[in-house]
């Protein structure tokens, strides 16, 4: 049988040490033995508050498989993914089983509802694919995804729009009506969750130098991702967007293309992404 919580795993005997020193105290009135109940009380304190970390540095060394439907789908939509071989999509697979369990998921509406498993990971992919050179494969502290069924105003900006990326709170926000589109079929819908993350890697990350991307221009961009500016900045809900992202963006999902466009650019982020497999698709 394979534990896939170490958390419950640890609170078990936890929990029979504090009944055992209520029934030593109470049952058989040995009053002193309560001073014994602070120490499964401090450790069973410490399981609960490091709950998530406990159980992602169990899971991290005893991976669990990807289901195999998920499997099927990105060897159906993703040829990043049918390009790896065995050794890499062990890598991949473990990855984004462990940013589903390492990342918060909730369907916005009037209630919020449990993601189901294959969108969880038709959205990490999109990380997972940026992140396979990186330790930090989970972006830093951006652990909430929230899907809206349809375009949503926020606080922060509000309009409709599709993609919200808020670096300070670590929450990526999507329309799941636009992102779905754009992960099955990138040449005809902008692949939304590929941008927040690509918005969202520029801050986790400063140091990386993506200054070569400024002398890329809309022209260039358009030619590379089938998607004009308006199109994009209507599919994304902004009057505007750094091109820089989209440049990333395109990168990803259209990495033949951007090589035979802009072959100078395409090499240095083969480089800083070491993204090797994408010049095998």
């Amino acid at each position: 049988m394979r534990i896939h919580s170490l958390s419950r795993i640890l609170s078990l005997p936890i929990a029979l040490s504090i009944l055992t020193v209520l029934y030593v105290s109470y049952e058989l009135e040995y009053q002193n033995a309560m001073i014994w109940i602070l120490f499964p009380l401090v450790i069973a304190t410490a399981v609960v508050i490091f709950q998530g970390q406990i159980d992602f540095w169990w899971n991290e060394r005893n991976p669990v498989p990807l289901d195999p439907p998920i499997s099927d789908w990105l060897k159906k939509y993703d040829p990043y993914y049918t390009s790896l071989d065995p050794n890499q999509r062990q890598n991949y697979d473990n990855r984004l089983v462990m940013y589903m369990q390492g990342r918060a998921f909730v369907s916005v509406g009037r209630e919020h509802h449990d993601v189901p498993n294959d969108i969880q990971a038709i959205i990490a992919s999109n990380a997972v694919k940026m992140l396979m050179s990186k330790k930090d494969y989970l972006l830093g502290d951006m652990d909430r995804i929230y899907l809206y069924k349809h375009p949503f105003p926020t606080p922060r900006h509000q309009f409709l729009h599709t993609v919200e990326t808020d670096i300070e709170d670590g929450v990526f926000i999507f329309s799941l009506e636009h992102l779905v589109p754009g992960m099955i079929n990138p040449k005809e819908h902008y692949n939304i969750a590929m941008h927040g993350f690509a918005e969202a890697f520029q801050r986790v990350f400063p140091k990386e130098d993506f200054t070569y991307l400024d002398q890329i221009t809309w022209d260039q961009i358009e030619e590379v991702g089938y998607h004009s500016k308006d199109k994009i900045l209507k599919t994304i809900g902004f009057n505007q967007t750094d091109t820089t992202t989209v440049a990333i963006n395109h990168f990803f999902t259209h990495p033949r293309r951007f090589n035979l466009m802009i072959p100078a650019a395409y090499e240095r982020l083969i480089r800083q992404f070491g993204a090797d497999q994408l010049s095998k698709l």
